[in-house]
C-alpha cells in the first residue's frame, strides 16, 4: 500500500468519526436554539394569553358581589374553562396570605412581584396587581370591599394570581420534543453509521494487508520451490560424492570431507523446511487416532521431556495425518527448545467436542514477547541464532489449510501456550 494510499485509509477511518461526531453536534446546537426560539415564542403568547384572561376574570369581579369568595373564583374558572384556567386566587400583598382560592395550585414557588410569569411544564402563572381593576372601578365602587378583612380597613388591594395551561404551549412543547427526538435519533444514527464506516474501512485495510501479505507469501513461496527444486539434484550429486570422499581418504582429508557431507546434510533439510512451507496440495484426509498424531509428532523430539494428556480428546480425528503431525512436530520442537529448565516437561493437552478439537502445546521458557504475538507467525521471524524462522509459519500454514487456527500466547503462570484448533472431521478438498 502506498503512503498515498495509508494517508487516505487513515482518513476514510478517522475522519468519518470526526465529521459525525461534529455533524451531530451541529444537531444539538440547532435544538438548543430552538429551544431558545421557543422560550421566547412561548414568552409572548403566554404574556397575550394571560392578560386577555385576567382582563376576563376582572370583568366578572366588576360584575360579580363584593366581597369576592372562593366561590366567585370557582365560578369564573368554570367560566372561562376553554381558556383553561386552573388556579384562581386572591393574595394579600403585604404578607402573601391566600385570601381567597379556587382550583389547585401546582407551581410550588412563593408568589413574587405583580407583572411576574413563572412557567413550570406546562403551567404558567400570572401575578396581576388588578391595577385594571383599579381605573375601572374609581368612583364607582370601593376596592376596600372587595375582600372582606375585618379590622383592616384601607387594606390596599390584593394581588390576583392565576394559573393555566395555554394551549399553544403544549403543542409547542410537543413539536419540541419531537423535534429533539429526530435529532437525537438522526445525531445517533450518524455516529453509529460513521463507526461503522470507520470499522469497514479498517478491516477493508487489514483485508489489504493480509492480501498483500499473502501475494509476497505467494511470490516467495514460487521462488523457494523454484530454488529448492534446483538445487536439490546438484546436492545430492555433491553429497554423494563427498560421501565417497569419507570412505576413501585418510585423515586429516577425510574429516575436511565429512564437514562438507554434514553442510550438504543441512542444506537438505533447509530445503525440506522450504518445501514444506510452500507446500500448496490438496489434503489427503483420514482417520487417526490422537495418540498416533502425537507419536508421529515425537519423531526426534525426547519424549522424556514431554507430558501427554489426552483424556480430554476425541476418539479419532478426521485430518491430513502428514501435514498435521508436522505442526504438530513444530510446536513440540519450539517447547523443547525454548524450556531451559529439562525438569520442567513441556505439556502436550488435547480436548475436543464432536466438532472441534484443541491442541495446547505448552513450554516453560520465557514466554512470548508483548506485541508480538502474531509477528512469529511470519516467515523467517525467529528468535533463534540458527533458526529458519518457518516452523511456526509452516504449523499455521496447515492449521488454515484444514480451517482451523494457531494462536500463541504467554500463560498466566510462565512459558509460552501455542493452541492448535481444528476440525474434527475435515473436507477433503484443496486448502484456501
Amino acid at each position: 500500500m502506498s503512503e498515498r494510499q495509508r494517508r487516505w485509509s487513515w482518513w476514510a477511518e478517522k475522519g468519518a468519526v470526526a465529521m459525525a461526531t461534529l455533524a451531530a453536534g451541529f444537531l444539538a446546537v440547532t435544538v438548543w436554539l430552538t429551544q431558545k426560539a421557543f422560550d421566547g415564542a412561548a414568552d409572548v403568547l403566554i404574556r397575550g394569553d394571560g392578560d386577555a384572561l385576567v382582563d376576563r376574570v376582572i370583568a366578572d369581579f366588576l360584575d360579580a358581589e363584593w366581597p369576592v369568595t372562593s366561590a366567585t373564583l370557582a365560578r369564573s374558572l368554570a367560566k372561562h374553562q376553554a381558556q383553561q384556567p386552573r388556579y384562581l386566587a386572591l393574595v394579600d400583598r403585604t404578607d402573601r396570605r391566600v385570601l381567597a382560592e379556587a382550583g389547585r395550585a401546582a407551581i410550588a414557588i412563593p408568589v413574587g412581584v405583580p407583572g411576574q410569569i413563572v412557567r413550570q411544564d406546562k403551567r404558567v402563572r400570572i401575578i396581576n396587581a388588578l391595577a385594571r381593576l383599579v381605573a375601572r372601578t374609581e368612583g364607582r365602587r370601593d376596592l376596600a370591599a372587595l375582600i372582606s378583612r375585618p379590622g383592616e380597613p384601607g387594606a390596599p388591594p390584593p394581588y390576583l394570581v392565576l394559573e393555566f395551561e395555554p394551549r399553544a404551549i403544549g403543542q409547542l412543547q410537543g413539536d419540541l420534543t419531537r423535534i429533539s427526538i429526530v435529532a437525537g435519533l438522526a445525531a445517533a444514527i450518524l455516529v453509529a453509521l460513521a463507526f461503522a464506516w470507520s470499522r469497514a474501512q479498517e478491516r477493508l485495510a487489514e483485508v489489504q494487508r493480509q492480501a498483500e501479505a499473502e501475494r509476497r507469501l505467494v511470490a516467495l513461496g514460487r521462488a523457494s520451490s523454484v530454488m529448492a527444486h534446483e538445487l536439490r539434484n546438484p546436492l545430492t550429486a555433491l553429497k554423494g560424492h563427498a560421501q565417497l570422499l569419507v570412505e576413501d581418504l585418510p585423515e586429516p582429508s577425510r574429516a575436511k570431507a565429512l564437514r562438507v557431507v554434514e553442510g550438504a546434510e543441512r542444506l537438505e533439510r533447509l530445503m525440506s523446511v522450504l518445501l514444506d512451507f510452500v507446500r500448496d496440495a490438496p489434503l489427503e484426509v483420514r482417520t487417526i487416532t490422537p495418540e498416533e498424531l502425537v507419536d508421529r509428532a515425537l519423531a526426534q523430539v525426547p519424549k522424556e521431556r514431554v507430558r501427554i494428556d489426552l483424556s480430554g480428546a476425541p476418539r479419532a480425528l478426521s485430518v491430513d495425518a502428514e501435514r498435521t503431525s508436522l505442526a504438530l512436530h513444530n510446536l513440540l520442537q519450539n517447547a523443547v527448545q525454548a524450556s531451559n529448565d529439562e525438569t520442567e516437561p513441556v505439556e502436550i493437552r488435547m480436548r475436543g467436542n464432536a466438532h472441534e478439537v484443541v491442541i495446547e502445546v505448552r513450554d516453560h521458557g520465557p514466554g512470548l514477547v508483548r506485541g508480538a504475538e502474531q509477528q512469529i507467525f511470519d516467515p523467517f521471524v525467529t528468535t533463534k541464532a540458527r533458526g529458519t524462522g518457518l516452523g511456526l509459519s509452516i504449523a499455521r500454514r496447515i492449521a488454515e489449510q484444514h480451517h482451523g487456527t494457531l494462536t500463541g500466547e504467554t500463560h498466566g503462570r510462565g512459558g509460552a501456550v501455542f493452541r492448535l484448533v481444528l476440525p474434527v472431521v475435515t473436507k477433503a478438498a484443496s486448502p484456501p
